[in-house]
């Protein structure tokens, strides 16, 4: 899992990757990076569980290519020469919420969201923001920069992006360790929106599937070191309901017009509720208290066109009902390029009792 834009991520989705992913990385900044990490991430850290990971540099042009991969009918397909990721930011972002806040923020305070380090972008882009108005320098410390929060998300929204995309040989995998997959999430919904917008009169690509009251997680009052331990016990329920997702979404990414596909995602439905059960089971033999969140996750439809219709999918509502899955009625753009699936976590929204 790929978790962004914080360097620490909330207790619930920490939790969730510790229970329900290999591992989770965060964008870190380039340099002494441990200093930034929490006694929570610390502990997944020493688990062997974390990756930090940034954006190598000169990746400029391909921040800018991003946003103009798609775009209207008889316009250039690529106009990174002529375009900009400010121009971008601009076209989508009211100039007042660009601007940085006139007042500099507490560089310990818990709200963060209008400071940015200027190591986890690009040396470049970061000169930019400083000429084009759009950051400055923290007067008590010129290593923070600080911007509104929506460019913060925004930028550190589309370096997520880069990196979900990126080739592996241009990943820059701080833990030294092979690079997998990394499958992008993140709890800010107005970066989410941003991401997944359409950004052309082409037709959608994605499919947004709820899977909220899916997954237990543990409450807010778990301690991380205990989550560990139900990782290390639990090994087998955990992994079952990890396989059942992961067969859900690729049922679905795979469409409608497979022979098998009906017979297939009854399997899995099947699959999730006995995983779902035995999960809760050895929650409650650990002690661990349960509840259930909103997730949510766009799936990228294989042979996406003009003829995919939602109406395709209404084979599937019935069978996915009784494991507490939604498929919504609407079609959405994938957003991230290269890459079949994003999460989208939404952790002020706890849902707890039966599903």
């Amino acid at each position: 899992m790929l978790y962004f834009p914080l360097i620490n991520p909330p207790l619930p989705v920490l939790h969730h990757a510790v229970l329900y992913w290999d591992e989770i990385a965060t964008i870190v900044p380039r340099g002494d990076y441990e200093q930034y990490l929490r006694t929570p991430l610390r502990q997944v850290r020493d688990a062997g569980l974390y990756r930090p990971v940034n954006c190598p540099s000169g990746t400029e042009r391909r921040l800018r290519d991003l946003y103009y991969e798609n775009s209207l009918e008889g316009e250039s397909t690529r106009s990174s020469h002529t375009a900009t990721v400010f121009e971008e930011l601009r076209r989508t972002i009211p100039l007042d919420d660009l601007l940085p806040p006139r007042q500099d923020p507490d560089l310990y305070g818990e709200d963060r969201a209008s400071l940015i380090r200027p190591g986890k972008l690009p040396t470049s882009l970061t000169h930019a923001l400083l000429e084009e108005g759009l950051a400055r320098p923290h007067h008590r410390n010129k290593w923070h920069l600080v911007v509104s929060p929506a460019l913060q998300t925004c930028l550190l929204g589309m370096q997520a992006e880069l990196i979900t995309s990126a080739h592996r040989g241009a990943l820059v995998d701080l833990s030294a360790r092979p690079v997998s997959a990394l499958v992008p999430h993140t709890d800010h919904a107005h970066v989410w929106r941003h991401i997944h917008r359409p950004r052309s009169a082409s037709p959608a690509d994605g499919l947004l599937m709820e899977v909220g009251r899916l997954l237990p997680v543990p409450s807010a009052t778990a301690d991380t070191r205990q989550v560990l331990k139900f990782r290390e016990r639990y090994g087998d329920e955990r992994l079952r309901m990890m396989l059942a997702l992961n067969r859900l979404v690729h049922t679905l990414h795979r469409g409608p017009g497979h022979d098998d596909a009906l017979d297939t995602l009854r399997d899995v439905g099947q699959e999730i509720q006995v995983a779902r059960r035995e999960m809760e089971q050895a929650g409650r033999a650990s002690g661990m208290e349960w509840v259930r969140r909103s997730l949510s996750v766009v799936v990228a439809v294989a042979g996406a066109g003009a003829a995919f219709a939602i109406e395709d999918w209404q084979w599937a509502l019935g069978v996915l009902s009784g494991v507490a899955v939604n498929i919504a009625t609407t079609r959405t753009h994938m957003g991230w390029h290269e890459h079949p699936f994003a999460y989208l976590h939404r952790v002020g929204k706890a849902l707890d009792g039966e599903a």
